[in-house]
């Protein structure tokens, strides 16, 4: 029942790529069932995050308590925290409760003699990785995703520090564009490696967005351009995010806070780029906001996909239905849960209404 769910939400899928879903936007709409029992909680750090026996074990315990509906699909992460690169080309990493922290060893102390940006394919989080993606590539019943390779200047924060990086971008300008363009090329190649794995576990394309694809794409970010000028991002992060954009066939970019807005019209200018997710961040007015209105109207008007993990909540349906009849349900996605089947149901039919 999974893999016939499962194909035909990905024909859904294709359809929000190329902008042909013309009906409403589509719906990852998923829900925990009542009384589920929930799998045992690690034991320790290095079980939540390298026991990879632990981690599948736990993923098919959350798909069983689960239900799909719309477009939802059972999908799993190879979580090894954000930009997990950094660890694999020198840096180190610290495991937490709630994340893989990366930023944990610097290793560019001068720019007089910066290391050499070699990826170590022995590294630990990378073996870990790889160990993950061949037990679950096992499941024909899983559709797991590429980890977080990191965003370009954002694996160079951790391996530099960020306050440091943020003095070097005056003081050391082409010194940070030489080994960014170093760890782009590394990022690529890694990037590659991914796309092979699940070419050859006959997977789709898949990231932590959870956006199944029949064309390899990636959510590409900068976290590190949330605290740099609109000149900054233009000559430190837009050549390698273009760059990166060209070299697959679909993209969308991670647009982490209010504070990256600022940057927006340079992304919308990406000819490649295929669009935008946005996160207001903390503290912000919720997705389904009328504030963010002129927003998701800008993005479309750029013919650029628009993703939003969330906006259809059922404590604000008024807000909702706001959101739904404000925008072309073409090339929009919508990541929600529900309460029940019957309540998750009844929505998918009211956004169907509501785009009309």
């Amino acid at each position: 029942m999974y893999r016939k769910t499962f194909e035909n939400a990905l024909s859904q899928y294709e359809k929000f790529w190329e902008r042909e879903n013309k009906e409403r936007p589509i719906l990852n709409m998923s829900m925990i069932k009542p009384g589920s029992e929930p799998y045992p909680a690690p034991q320790s750090l290095e079980q939540q995050w390298l026991d990879v026996e632990y981690k599948y074990n736990a993923h098919k315990r959350l798909v069983a308590n689960s239900e799909f509906i719309a477009e939802g699909v059972p999908c799993h992460f190879a979580n090894y925290g954000p930009g997990m690169l950094s660890s694999c080309i020198g840096g180190g990493y610290k495991l937490n409760s709630r994340t893989v922290w990366l930023d944990v060893k610097q290793v560019i102390e001068d720019w007089d003699n910066p290391p050499e940006v070699v990826f170590d394919p022995q590294s630990e989080l990378w073996q870990s990785l790889l160990r993950e993606q061949a037990l679950f590539a096992r499941d024909p019943d899983v559709a797991f995703s590429m980890t977080d390779i990191g965003g370009v200047l954002d694996v160079v924060a951790s391996l530099r520090g960020t306050q440091n990086l943020l003095y070097d971008l005056y003081d050391y300008p082409d010194e940070v564009k030489a080994f960014s363009a170093e760890v782009t090329r590394v990022w690529l190649d890694v990037f590659d490696q991914q796309v092979k794995t699940l070419q050859d576990a006959g997977l789709p394309y898949n990231s932590w967005m959870d956006i199944p694809s029949a064309k390899p794409w990636y959510p590409l970010q900068c976290d590190f351009c949330y605290m740099i000028s609109p000149a900054q991002f233009e000559e430190f992060v837009l050549p390698d995010l273009v760059t990166q954009v060209d070299h697959m066939e679909r993209s969308i970019y991670h647009l982490d806070g209010v504070g990256e807005l600022n940057h927006l019209d340079m992304l919308l200018d990406i000819p490649n780029l295929t669009g935008i997710q946005w996160t207001p961040g903390t503290g912000c007015e919720p997705l389904w906001d009328e504030r963010w209105f002129p927003l998701y109207r800008k993005i479309q008007e750029k013919n650029k996909n628009l993703v939003l993990l969330g906006g259809i909540n059922e404590c604000d349906l008024a807000g909702a239905e706001r959101l739904i009849k404000t925008l072309d349900p073409k090339g929009f996605y919508i990541k929600c849960w529900c309460s029940s089947r019957e309540k998750g149901e009844w929505m998918v039919d009211q956004v169907s209404k509501w785009s009309e």
